[in-house]
This record gives C-alpha cells, sequence and structure tokens, in this order.
C-alpha cells in the first residue's frame, strides 16, 4: 500500500468561508513544502501580512487583525491563523456616468440598471473589477474602440466604515465600417456579398460580425468562416472588415444504416455537389430504403436574393410504401420556393405532379395524377441540446389538388403537427398532437399517400404502423375481416413524461397515446400506453419503448425509433 506523502496544514478560524479561502489564495506560503526550512518560513509569515491585508480589503475588511502561529509537526510544519476581522466597509453610494458620443446610447443602460453593486452591501473589489470590465466590454462590442475610464475609484473611509465608488467612462466616438475586404476562391463575389448584413457606413457592432459568420457557416460550402475587424488600421473613425473563406470539399457522399419498428431495418445512400457552379447553385440525391418504405429523392437548389434566407428547388423524387392493407408507388415531378423569415419560421411554396399506383384492401390498382399546390409554415423553438429540456415545434400544411388544372379530382387537406417540451426539477414532460382533414366529393378518389392512419411508433404506440383508421369487409379464405383503408380525418394527442438519471446518458419514460384516422368527426379513438428508456447519444435520443394498446387484442408491441425530440 502506497504511502501518502506529508501536506502543511493551514488552519484558518474566524470570519466568514468566502474570507478564510480568499485568504488561503492569497498565502505565498501555502505554496510551501514540508521540506521548505523553517527560516524560510519565518521570512515568508512576515510578507503574509500584506497579504492578508489585501486578500480582506478585498472583501470589504478594512480593519482585520489575526494571529499566526507555526507549528512544526512530526512529519510537516502546520500554521494556524485566528481572525478576527471587524465590521465590513459597505457601499454608500455608487456613481457612474457615461460621457462621450454613447452618453445617451441604450446599449449602456444595462450599467446604471444592473451595475451588480447595491448601496448597503459589503464592498467587494471582484464585484468593483467586473463592473468596470463591462464598460469595455459593451464599448468594444459596439464600436466604441477609444473608450476608456476619466475617472474610477473607490474612496474608502475607515472611521465611518463606508465607500464611494465612482465611475467616470469616456466612450470617444463611434466607429463606423469601413472597407470589406472579402477573400475566397469557388463562388462569384457579387454571390458572397448577398449574404452581408453589414455595409460601408453602418455602425460597428461584433453581434453583427458573428451574425454574418454564422451565415457562411450555415452556407454548406466553407469549412472556415473569419469575420474580423482590422483593430490596427483604424482611421478618420472607421474599422476595415476582413472576411476570409474556406472551401469546403465540393463533393459528398454519405452512407448510413438505422432502423425503426414501423418500416424496420434502412439503409441511406446520399450524394451532394456543394457548388455546381459560382453562383451557388448544388444539387443533392438521397435514398431512404426499408422493407416497408422506400423514397429517392434528387433535388436542384438554386440560391436567391438573400441566400442565407431563400432559395428554389426543383426535384423528382420515387416513393414506395407497402403496408398490411395497402400498397403505393408514387412519381413526384415538382418545384417549390422556401424562405426563412427573420422570426426565424419557414415558409415554403410547392406544386407538384404526383402520379401514384396503389392498392387499398381488395380494390384493384388504381392510377391518380394529381397537381399538387401546396404552402407549409415550419418553426422551432429549442435549447439547441441533443436531449431539450424546454422547447416547441409546429408545422402547418395546406395542399389541394385542383381538378381544373388537370388533376384526375379535386381536394383540400390541411395538416398541423405540434410537439411542446417543458422541463420540472422532477424530470421533462413531451406532448404531442397531430391533426388532419381532407375535403372531397368522393373519398374513394384518393390513393394511399394522401390518405390518414394512425398506429405506430410516432403516432399512438402499441399499435402496428399505419393498423388504425377506418376499415372495410372484406373476404379473405372464406373469411369476413375489417381491412384498414384510411380515412379522410386525423387526431392523435400524446402526453410522455421522462427522468433523466444523473451523470448518465439514459432517461426513463412513460406515456400515454391516443387517436385515430376516421371518415368523419366522431372518431373512434384508440388508446396505447407503456414505459420506455431513452439513450442520449451525439445525434439525439434513441427510444426503446413498450407499449400496450388499451382497446382491441393487439397486446404488446415494441417500438424502436431515433432523430431529434422536436
Amino acid at each position: 500500500m502506497p504511502i501518502l506523502a506529508a501536506e502543511p496544514e493551514i488552519e484558518l478560524e474566524g470570519g466568514t468561508k468566502t474570507l478564510r479561502e480568499n485568504i488561503l489564495q492569497h498565502l505565498t506560503l501555502a505554496d510551501e513544502s514540508c521540506q521548505t526550512p523553517l527560516w524560510r518560513l519565518h521570512a515568508l509569515l512576515g510578507d503574509a501580512e500584506n497579504e492578508i491585508a489585501l486578500a480582506a480589503q478585498a472583501l470589504g475588511y478594512y480593519e482585520l487583525e489575526y494571529e499566526a502561529k507555526l507549528r512544526n509537526d512530526k512529519d510537516c510544519w502546520g500554521l494556524d491563523i485566528k481572525l478576527t476581522p471587524g465590521d465590513p466597509v459597505r457601499v454608500k453610494e455608487l456613481r457612474i456616468e457615461i460621457n462621450g458620443d454613447g452618453r445617451l446610447d441604450p446599449i449602456f443602460q444595462s450599467l446604471y440598471d444592473k451595475p451588480g453593486i447595491v448601496a448597503g452591501n459589503k464592498l467587494h473589489h471582484g464585484r468593483y473589477e467586473t463592473l468596470k470590465t463591462r464598460f469595455g466590454t459593451l464599448a468594444s462590442i459596439h464600436g466604441y474602440f477609444d473608450a476608456d475610464f476619466e475617472h474610477a475609484q473607490i474612496a474608502v473611509n475607515t472611521t465611518e466604515k463606508t465607500a464611494v465608488i465612482a465611475l467616470v467612462f469616456n466612450t470617444g466616438p463611434r466607429y463606423r465600417i469601413g472597407e470589406i475586404n472579402l477573400e475566397h476562391d469557388i463562388l462569384r463575389e457579387d454571390f458572397l456579398r448577398r449574404y452581408y448584413n453589414i455595409a460601408e457606413g453602418d455602425y460597428y457592432d461584433s453581434d453583427e460580425l458573428l451574425e454574418l459568420k454564422n451565415l457562411y457557416n450555415a452556407s454548406n460550402y466553407f469549412s472556415v468562416a473569419s469575420v474580423a475587424p482590422d483593430l490596427q488600421s483604424l482611421k478618420n473613425n472607421q474599422v476595415p472588415i476582413n472576411i476570409q473563406l474556406e472551401a469546403r470539399k465540393r463533393h459528398e457522399y454519405s452512407m448510413g444504416v438505422g432502423i425503426d419498428t414501423d418500416t424496420g431495418p434502412r439503409v441511406l445512400l446520399g450524394f451532394e455537389d456543394r457548388y455546381v457552379n459560382d453562383r451557388g447553385h448544388s444539387v443533392s440525391a438521397d435514398l431512404n430504403a426499408a422493407e416497408k418504405k422506400t423514397t429517392a429523392l434528387l433535388a436542384y437548389t438554386i440560391p436567391m436574393r438573400r441566400p442565407s434566407h431563400e432559395f428554389l428547388r426543383f426535384y423528382t423524387g420515387y416513393e414506395k410504401e407497402i403496408t398490411d392493407t395497402t400498397s403505393s408507388y408514387k412519381d413526384t415531378y415538382g418545384s417549390s420556393y422556401t424562405y426563412y423569415h427573420d422570426n426565424e419560421w419557414l415558409q415554403t411554396y410547392a406544386l407538384d405532379y404526383e402520379r401514384e399506383d396503389s392498392t387499398i384492401g381488395t380494390e384493384p390498382e388504381k392510377s391518380t395524377d394529381l397537381i399538387v399546390p401546396s404552402v407549409s409554415f415550419n418553426h422551432t423553438e429549442t435549447d439547441g441540446v441533443p436531449y431539450p429540456l424546454e422547447g416547441w415545434s409546429l408545422l402547418a400544411k395546406l395542399s389541394g389538388s385542383p381538378q381544373s388544372l388537370g388533376s384526375d379530382f379535386s381536394f383540400v387537406q390541411l395538416y398541423l403537427r405540434g410537439k411542446y417540451i417543458k422541463a420540472f426539477s422532477f424530470g421533462r414532460f413531451l406532448l404531442r398532437s397531430e391533426i388532419g382533414s381532407t375535403q372531397l366529393d368522393d373519398f374513394s378518389d384518393l390513393p394511399a399517400s394522401v390518405r390518414f392512419f394512425a398506429g405506430g411508433d410516432t403516432s399512438v404506440r402499441g399499435y402496428a404502423y399505419e393498423s388504425l383508421g377506418p376499415t372495410e369487409k372484406v373476404e379473405v379464405d372464406g373469411e369476413m375481416k375489417d381491412v384498414v383503408v384510411g380515412g379522410n380525418n386525423l387526431l392523435v394527442n400524446s402526453i410522455e413524461y421522462d427522468y433523466l438519471f444523473k451523470d448518465t446518458k439514459w432517461a426513463a419514460a412513460i406515456f400515454f397515446d391516443a387517436g385515430n384516422a376516421a371518415n368523419d368527426t366522431d372518431i373512434e379513438v384508440k388508446r396505447g400506453a407503456g414505459v420506455g428508456a431513452r439513450w442520449i447519444s451525439p445525434i439525439g435520443p434513441i427510444r426503446m419503448d413498450v407499449a400496450k394498446a388499451l382497446d382491441g387484442d393487439e397486446g404488446w408491441r415494441l417500438h424502436i425509433t431515433m432523430g431529434p425530440d422536436l
């Protein structure tokens, strides 16, 4: 068994814990080892008087007295310090004055409103230094590069045990953005300048530069984006801005595997050409092949006037889905215009031509040709972590198919999906809701992909994938059985409680789901409940649920899903 080396023992008595810890941090003597000779320890103990005084004054104790005694223990030396701190100095008054161009600038208002120092509190030099730093930080962030203190002082009256703090700050002039220098090598400069949220002559604001850097990084064109002021070239109250962009690899290939209990194991293949030309156009191709559902999409994307906020896309896709009661083979050709609003709502207008061959129940295969315009709105608020504790998302989509434009029939469909997460001290709650409604003359015209079904991993757990909805009687092997054919209305709600185990990546869950699809507003609600486990992986939670169908004779069912909660 190893023998632990002896260490000096320094004991402080009296005063507050904060005071004792601050004094200990300031003592040079505390860094000495057991081998330090006694003569050096006595010499350092003499220096400790000033160190203790400064450490005490930093916390407002200007009349502290102490007794110190060195011990020569058997294995090492020790030190006993007995403190008599006396009454602390308290802040009598805080005076803040801002001069210069920023005298009325609202960015400095927080220094008046919440300085971090309140009259009547104990004097704390650390908080004083923090307040001083805030002046300089706000000034540099917003372009007051010549700012400095005209006067910064703490006047202590030891007799009255009071202190007056005076801070007079001169911002000087506020600098404007000068020449913007852009270094790049793959795209046209006029295209890259369409990302700008700044212009020559604007007031400097480092938050705007950070936003521009983030826009370039999010564009998918660049591996590194640097947007920084040239503080060595300040002139005529202007600051040049240097932008340096390093290209990402043009082509990217991806391959992955996944699994969920709705569609089974799946293979994901992807290809992307990030910049087909110097105008930032891109091409992507994705394949998601699973046992029950396969999708493929080829898209050509054109950035618009504000490349970070709007783009035009032309695409073609293929989708195959086979369930126990339906089969669908659909080809899509379309275009969409997407705009990301400054309020962070994503708005998409699309126009698709869809040709679908589908079989529902025992009906013969039916082919439909539809021209489908649509508009959708999508927004997500989250705390940005793989296991969010606060946030919500909302998707609203309105689509239809007017027969007057060449479709086989007309319909209008509305779909809403909302999710909400709220944390409490004992865990988090997750709420989920789906609502859908379709209006048309003859429901039998609807192909399988446009009908609503319920049940499955992300619907009513405890029931098989798309096993809930209106049924029709069909004869199977001489027996009449109910076959799910889908409906024109949908309502699904879910409530879940998660408990995250401390210092782990695991959480436990209990949940209750209810809903169904129907052909009218009288929905026969099906209920499911169960328990689950969550592993918070780097790409988001992986969920394993065991659910019991509470209506009918479905029994227990395992559900496995992965991906973000919102």
